[in-house]
């Protein structure tokens, strides 16, 4: 059983975060979840057109996936914030190819 304090830090030694990922790997999921979600919100904006119901919905559960990654994240949960992120940037992608 590991024992992770507040920030990520492993009291094991074996450097790794308690989910079982090394701590390189996890930075590395941080970055790439920031950069999702930065990318998804250049798609929001890039979106200038009048909205249809169905894409206005879509804009609120984008919004919603990014919300819930940025919590997943704060309460450590890397896995969870990337996945969210992913979800958020795909789909925008949606968005606007439409």
């Amino acid at each position: 059983h590991k024992t992770v304090t507040n920030g990520g830090t492993d009291t094991t030694g074996s450097g790794q975060l308690s989910a079982g990922i090394p701590q390189g790997e996890a930075l590395h999921q941080r970055q790439t979840t920031a950069q999702l979600r930065i990318s998804t919100e250049k798609n929001l904006s890039s979106v200038t057109r009048t909205l249809t119901d169905d894409e206005q919905a879509m804009v609120q559960q984008t919004r919603a996936y990014i919300a819930q990654s940025r919590t997943a994240e704060a309460e450590g949960d890397t896995e969870r914030a990337y996945n969210l992120a992913l979800k958020a940037f795909l789909l925008s992608n949606e968005l606007v190819k439409r």
